[in-house]
């Protein structure tokens, strides 16, 4: 299995996703969340990327909600912020959330190409590991995997590519990785065992602990939580079923 990881949005070269499962990573906070909000009923998240398009899409989408960021703070007049707290049963469940952050929902975007593109964080890793196991096994049609790191307004991002390393180290040994992935499974087995100290550490980390949101990192850091693969569908993210 071939996987190459990009470091961020952003990235200069974008390989040929034609052929190629992306897994889209932004532990702090756009996937973690995404994550959440599926398990506590949403419907669906529709990944924009401005705050004027999100509006503008609400328009069609009478009772949806707007959720995100920027600068890791709620947008003035949005429902919801980027926490996944934010997300609880009784805001978003049975609803469609139309969401916009500062790297994820660009991630996302940036991946349209690829036939099949899943969110990935820790609080869902085993799921997306079991799944991606599944789909090779089944299906020959998919040529490798694009880990897609979206990283910080452009930047190498380490708690993301920690997440990108524990996801290559679960897939074992004979995976075929790109140097960024080799340095990222490095880098996560080194860190495993104190992955919160780690992400408080980095600097995306150090900004969510400063605005007050420790406890989001701490529940992003989390590893295997939730049961919940997240897929794009039709411009929508929804939980993928039926495995």
């Amino acid at each position: 299995m071939q996987i190459e990881v990009l470091p961020s949005t952003g990235s200069p070269r974008i390989p040929y996703l034609e052929d190629r499962l992306v897994i889209v990573i932004d532990v702090l906070r756009a996937t973690s969340t995404i994550v959440t909000a599926l398990a506590n009923g949403c419907q669906a998240i529709i990944p924009v990327l401005t705050s004027e398009e999100a509006l503008e899409t609400r328009l069609t989408l009478p009772g949806s909600l707007l959720g995100g960021e920027r600068d890791s703070l709620i947008i003035e007049g949005f429902d919801l912020g980027n926490s996944p707290f934010d997300y609880v049963p009784e805001k978003v469940g049975g609803r469609r959330v139309i969401m916009t952050t500062t790297n994820g929902t660009r991630a996302i975007r940036d991946s349209i190409a690829a036939p099949m593109i899943w969110m990935a964080s820790f609080i869902n890793m085993q799921s997306i590991i079991l799944a991606v196991l599944r789909e090779f096994e089944n299906k020959n049609r998919l040529k490798g995997i694009v880990v897609f790191c979206a990283g910080t307004e452009e930047r190498f991002d380490l708690p993301d590519t920690l997440c990108a390393g524990m996801f290559v180290d679960a897939l074992g040994p004979d995976v075929l990785l790109n140097d960024l992935g080799e340095a990222a499974r490095i880098l996560y087995r080194s860190s495993k065992n104190h992955l919160a100290d780690k992400i408080r550490d980095s600097v995306h980390g150090r900004k969510l602990i400063s605005l007050g949101f420790e406890r989001d990192l701490v529940y992003c850091s989390t590893p295997n939580m939730l049961p919940i693969v997240p897929v794009v569908q039709n411009g929508e993210i929804v939980w993928l079923t039926g495995e």
